[in-house]
């Protein structure tokens, strides 16, 4: 009497697993491939899909949940048709119903894909009508969550963005990722591109090469041709009062035109390109692209130049060091003794970190030469020795000039003597 009703029940449970995990399939496949750019339809329920797609994402686990939910329940109605006081039979029944919601999902996330857009408009009612009953339980998913990892990274549409996309695409957790270790370093360079700013990879003002306008023309072009730098920012008496540019092209160019007796720094320069230090990179080569300039002057929030970053500078951090033959190889460390080494104190706080697998840490600070100041409280006076000591690690100053700490030596703890000793061996 009891069997028929506990069947159809079963039954509707079953529907109702394939209905949700096909809606959900929809409303998470449609969104990351945008199969929707190449439905040449549009309609209220587009309008109504867009706005539904944008409210609500079913993650798989969330589709795993719900499914499982359900399955369990048809489980407990099928039990009661098969044998009434069988648990093996519940378990039995409850692990194959919660394995083939997986099957399911699995299934319909490749018909999608391959087929979305012939497919989409035959289940695109019910999924709407499904994202409407789900949508108050993602917003409190995401009020959750948002608290936990931040904002999912989606645009006003609710289309996920190309970084996520890529992100996803080059994860080591995607099995299907076959991407060369080089490829997989330059793509993880594209997109940390927007995370770091121009002053983290800038040529600080006090490193750059610049030239006085207020000087000897001959005196000027003379120090310019000994330098190898194509692109050398000129200043009117001071640092903070950059006038503009002088391309080595355009000297050479005058020079085979007019001679170098004609040549004028001001008749040569071009005006600069100048950007806050706070700019992201990415933003900064779109700058330089719209501009034409493979050089920016970098102003901090007075207005004034704390230094420059070039085109160069911002492509290695894509694809690594790029050197030429005019650059000096150049260490940021050497080793006196396995615990025991000379830094550049311009070598960057990450940099050091990864190195020596420290974890310093400190707002506003860049450098491991600005870290050693801060920890000090004081500027150290040439030719000084000062020292600190952290975390059982000893800093100390081995060279400052000019107020500036030019090379650190560093005195590491047994523990991190031995770690370092085996990490250039593995290296």
């Amino acid at each position: 009497m009891n069997s028929e009703p506990g069947l159809v029940g079963s039954l509707l449970m079953g529907i109702a697993i394939v209905l949700l995990f096909n809606a959900g399939i929809i409303l998470s496949i449609i969104r990351n491939y945008q199969l929707f750019d190449r439905i040449e339809q549009h309609n209220e329920r587009i309008t109504s899909f867009k706005k539904i797609r944008t409210g609500v994402s079913f993650s798989f686990v969330f589709l795993l949940v719900v499914g499982a939910l359900l399955s369990v329940i048809a489980a407990s109605k099928l039990k009661m048709i098969v044998m009434e006081n069988s648990i093996l039979v519940f378990l039995i029944i409850s692990v194959i119903l919660t394995i083939f919601p997986i099957f399911i999902a699995d299934v319909l996330e490749k018909v999608y894909k391959k087929n979305g857009s012939q497919l989409f408009f035959h289940f695109l009612g019910y999924t709407i009508i499904i994202g409407y009953l789900f949508m108050p339980f993602q917003k409190l998913h995401d009020m959750v969550m948002s608290n936990k990892n931040g904002s999912a990274s989606f645009d006003e549409e609710g289309n996920i963005t190309p970084v996520e996309a890529l992100g996803a695409l080059i994860s080591p957790e995607n099995k299907e990722n076959e991407l060369r270790p080089e490829a997989f370093d330059m793509i993880k360079g594209v997109l940390s591109m927007r995370e770091k700013l121009a002053k983290e990879v800038m040529v600080p003002r006090t490193d750059a090469f610049m030239i006085d306008i207020q000087n000897d023309n001959d005196r000027n072009i003379d120090a310019i041709l000994q330098m190898q730098y194509s692109r050398i920012p000129v200043y009117n008496e001071g640092k903070d009062d950059i006038v503009g540019i002088v391309h080595i092209k355009n000297i050479l160019k005058t020079a085979r035109e007019e001679g170098f007796d004609h040549i004028t720094i001001r008749k040569v320069m071009q005006p600069a390109l100048f950007i806050p230090e706070t700019m992201a990179i990415d933003e900064v080569m779109l700058e330089m692209k719209k501009t034409q300039n493979q050089l920016a002057i970098l102003f901090d929030e007075y207005g004034g130049v704390v230094g420059l970053v070039t085109l160069e500078d911002l492509l290695e951090e894509i694809v690594g060091e790029i050197d030429d033959e005019s650059d000096q190889p150049e260490q940021d460390y050497h080793k006196i003794s396995d615990s025991e080494f000379i830094v550049q104190g311009k070598l960057s706080l990450d940099d050091f970190n990864d190195e020596f697998m420290t974890n310093f840490e400190m707002n506003d600070v860049d450098t491991i030469a600005g870290f050693m100041i801060a920890k000090l409280g004081y500027i150290p006076e040439d030719d000084s020795q000062e020292s600190v000591e952290i975390d059982g690690i000893k800093l100390i100053t081995e060279k400052v000039d000019d107020s500036r700490i030019m090379e650190i030596k560093i005195e590491l703890t047994p523990a991190l003597a031995i770690a370092h000793v085996q990490r250039e061996k593995r290296v």
